[in-house]
């Protein structure tokens, strides 16, 4: 057997231009390349060349995405940023993590999440989840 590591998501977006402005502003992404009608992301602690890729088309469906936050602070700073700029979004405490869902422009849920695992969180997320 081999081990694996998720390296990057591929999306398909209606107009790139709004999709790029919503994963750099509201979730600190970098553009590190753009070509034709393709845009690649990284995240600012990541030496990867991209972890998301955004190419204008015709969307198959919706995904999920979730990102990292690394502190209380910090996700407490993505509320006040996302609720400052009148995006809805729902938060929820499932126990194993705090999570903040939002929708992108092509109605993807993009999740940001603090895990709290250490501090005071459960092991496991067993699929629950109570609003914050």
């Amino acid at each position: 057997m081999y081990t694996t590591r998720l390296a990057y998501v591929h999306l398909t977006v209606r107009h790139l231009e709004a999709a790029v402005t919503f994963y750099t502003r509201f979730l600190d992404l970098q553009l590190s390349e753009r070509f034709r009608k393709t845009a690649l992301l990284v995240s600012s602690e990541n030496l990867a060349h991209y972890e998301l890729a955004l190419s204008e088309g015709t969307p198959s469906g919706s995904v999920v995405l979730g990102f990292a936050v690394r502190s209380e602070e910090d996700f407490r700073a993505a509320q006040d940023f996302v609720r400052l700029e009148g995006v809805p979004f729902h938060l929820e405490d499932r126990g194993i993590a705090w999570v903040l869902s939002l929708q992108d422009p092509d109605g993807n849920t993009v999740e940001l999440f603090l895990d709290r695992r250490k501090s005071g969180g459960r092991a496991f997320w067993r699929g629950e989840g109570t609003p914050i």
